[in-house]
């Protein structure tokens, strides 16, 4: 009869735990997925440089990214010969895109401003998203490809929609899908996050695949990560037109 007794008990708290991990409410996966990936760590970082290449249409496109806060960035990419130029400066962005025939600096549009003013959040939207205006929701769990994983919904504050699918066992983001406006256009994609490294004490993805209708248009792959590293202001800002 004890026998009986402690055999139920013990059933009766396997199940407890079971459903206290299946009911996780929103703040302690988020804390949960921040703690795994060391997110906390990276506030302390200033600057951060990524030397990485694009796999497209069986070529490869070396390229740089540089970060620094509050919200600069800097992308730089050498194709046949010439450079061009992504900058953004927390709040104007500037391209130079020499095959459309002109070296000039131009003014970026206001959907090529807000995709780099997105992509200058160097923890990612979902870090602190109160903070940033935005709003998360829970969406529970489902399978993904033989892994259980958290859906959390995230409608920024520009209107555009992510979905965050974090691993329910180690807490680690498997991928995102978007929904984003261009010119009153709604383009949905994908990205699958795989080959973490470790970077004093941040795991960072060192692949990041792309699919656009489960069809995979890119692959980037980060070759290089540094942080803290010396970066001038007058990286981001645009060079005077001389006349």
């Amino acid at each position: 009869m004890k026998k009986s007794i402690a055999f139920v008990i013990i059933v009766f708290l396997m199940a407890s735990f079971a459903g206290h991990a299946q009911d996780m409410k929103l703040d302690e996966v988020l804390n949960a997925y921040y703690k795994a990936t060391g997110l906390e760590k990276m506030k302390d970082w200033t600057t951060l440089r990524e030397n990485r290449k694009t796999i497209a249409g069986g070529m490869e496109f070396p390229f740089s990214m540089t970060m620094k806060r509050p919200l600069k960035l800097r992308i730089e990419a050498e194709v046949q010969g010439n450079k061009m130029i992504q900058a953004f400066d927390g709040q104007a962005g500037w391209s130079v895109v020499p095959w459309s025939g002109s070296s000039v600096p131009q003014d970026m549009t206001a959907d090529e401003i807000k995709s780099m003013k997105d992509q200058s959040d160097m923890e990612g939207s979902l870090y602190n998203w109160k903070e940033k205006g935005h709003q998360a929701e829970l969406l529970g769990k489902e399978d993904m490809e033989g892994s259980s994983v958290y859906k959390i919904k995230l409608t920024k504050a520009n209107g555009d929609i992510d979905t965050y699918f974090i691993d329910a066992e180690n807490f680690i983001l498997l991928k995102t899908s978007s929904k984003v406006k261009i010119q009153d256009n709604e383009v949905e994609s994908e990205s699958l996050f795989t080959n973490y490294k470790e970077v004093s004490g941040v795991l960072i993805a060192g692949n990041i695949t792309s699919k656009v209708k489960e069809q995979t248009v890119s692959q980037v792959v980060i070759d290089k990560t540094e942080f803290n590293i010396p970066v001038s202001d007058s990286l981001f800002v645009k060079p005077a037109i001389k006349k």
